[in-house]
């Protein structure tokens, strides 16, 4: 199973949504809160 479900080019198209909602800006934080948002849901692991 990949670590990423995220592909680059799913990641620039979302980033850029993201950014004209003027709530998010430009961090690469964003990226993996996200993958781990997908992974706890892929997983259905707890939070912690």
């Amino acid at each position: 199973m990949p670590r990423l479900m995220l592909t680059d080019a799913d990641w620039s198209r979302l980033s850029s949504l993201l950014q004209l909602s003027g709530r998010v800006y430009n961090k690469t934080e964003h990226r993996l809160t996200l993958e781990g948002i997908l992974y706890r849901m892929r997983t259905g692991c707890p939070w912690r």
